[in-house]
């Protein structure tokens, strides 16, 4: 709403009186909606995600709304809407800064276990300006304690089209991952596995800010074959049929989130329809994020997730637990199984710059039902930890941790852990 005490002779009291009956009035019609600073964003993704339209009234609250919107999609440093005067209305003047969308990163990791890889990976986000998200990666480690695998090369390739057409959106991934693996006696073979998903998805989100469900359904392909003289026979090929929910009502604040987001995805695969072997799968997560009184990007963060599978090969957990992502207290697959259970606690407390955060955190979790009896399984067990965790405002999604975690059972004692991206 314009100001209508303009008259300068006017006192200031009658001013207030003047500018309070006005107050009651309706808001002026928008007539056009105008934005800069998006050299990369096209206008139609920033469109769908107002509030507000060309007609509507210029009401205070839509405003609010649309810039919150808009500031979800996660692609800006800054979002500011203005109202301008205009003929017969007002136009909103939407200013943005936009994010650097290409990340070309090194991937190296390592552990005290000597564990170590690296590799390259290349984030793009906001393809073509449309939000979409390519991630591809390649890496090459050496696994010396492992089990499972003495050496691995993998890649990955990754799309994500959130709005296609309408509310309708594609996901897909294709990836490699080439093995050797030990043996009891000695020696090793090769094992090769290729996976391909497709999945579409449809978005029942009405409101802005976005809150609510999207529903996803399509197939994933897992073929593994093995070679060499000491070689179990292949599994073979899994066709499964994929269906996913995920309810979210996530609020972006550059450094930190409130809300809560809720994931549940299954997968089903019956031998003989397209599959060597059937399978079910059934995996759930929970995220709740907190505001905290005494400043911004104050926060609270509880985590919840857990995981079923019965079928399969029976050849190689499914589920682990440990490592930097995980209990992070604990070796990389220091817990196997085919269900899993895990809960965590994340606080967070800028020192100083918004961007850079104490980080506490305290895990729990449990694994069941092995496939291998060489395998660790039980629980629960937990870990706390104290690090940094830095978010790089100027790329999307780009977050970093580092610290040092303690097991509180079992486990080889403190441990460093690192991770992001």
């Amino acid at each position: 709403m314009r100001n209508r005490c303009i008259q300068p002779a006017l006192t200031g009291a009658l001013c207030l009186l003047i500018n309070t009956l006005a107050a009651g009035e309706p808001a002026e019609e928008i007539v056009a909606i105008q934005f800069s600073g998006n050299e990369v964003t096209r206008e139609r993704v920033l469109l769908r995600e107002m509030a507000l339209a060309i007609g509507d009234p210029a009401d205070p609250d839509g405003i609010t709304r649309s810039r919150q919107a808009i500031a979800d999609l996660g692609l800006f440093r800054e979002v500011v809407i203005d109202q301008q005067p205009a003929e017969d209305g007002v136009a909103l003047d939407v200013r943005l800064r936009e994010k650097r969308y290409l990340l070309p990163v090194p991937r190296i990791d390592a552990s005290s276990d000597r564990d170590r890889s690296y590799g390259l990976q290349l984030r793009w986000n906001n393809v073509w300006g449309l939000n979409h998200t390519l991630n591809a990666f390649v890496e090459d480690g050496r696994f010396p304690g492992d089990r499972q695998r003495e050496r691995e090369r993998r890649g990955r390739l990754a799309y994500d089209a959130p709005l296609v057409h309408g509310r309708w959106g594609l996901a897909g991934r294709v990836e490699r991952i080439e093995r050797v693996v030990p043996t009891s006696d000695p020696g090793n073979f090769d094992e090769t596995i290729n996976r391909l998903e497709l999945l579409a998805s449809y978005d029942l989100r009405d409101t802005r800010p976005r809150r609510g469900w999207i529903a996803s359904a399509g197939l994933a392909t897992d073929a593994q074959s093995t070679a060499g003289a000491l070689a179990p026979p292949r599994d073979g090929r899994a066709t499964a049929l994929v269906l996913g929910a995920n309810h979210d009502n996530r609020r972006f604040h550059l450094y930190s989130e409130t809300g809560r987001r809720s994931t549940l995805r299954t997968e089903v695969a019956q031998r003989g329809l397209g599959s060597d072997y059937g399978y079910r799968q059934l995996t759930l997560r929970h995220d709740e994020y907190l505001g905290l009184s005494g400043g911004d990007h104050h926060s609270l963060y509880l985590i919840a997730e857990g995981a079923w599978r019965t079928g399969g090969t029976s050849r190689r957990n499914t589920f682990d637990l440990g490592g930097s992502g995980r209990l992070r207290g604990y070796p990389l697959d220091y817990l196997e199984g085919e269900r899993f259970g895990y809960v965590a606690a994340e606080y967070l407390r800028p020192l100083g710059p918004d961007w850079l955060r104490l980080l506490v955190l305290a895990e729990a979790g449990a694994t069941g039902g092995s496939v291998d009896a060489q395998a660790r399984t039980g629980g629960p067990y937990a870990s706390v930890g104290l690090g940094l965790r830095m978010r790089l405002s100027w790329f999307v999604n780009v977050e970093i941790e580092v610290g040092l975690a303690w097991p509180l059972r079992g486990g080889d004692g403190s441990r460093i852990f690192a991770g992001g991206l």
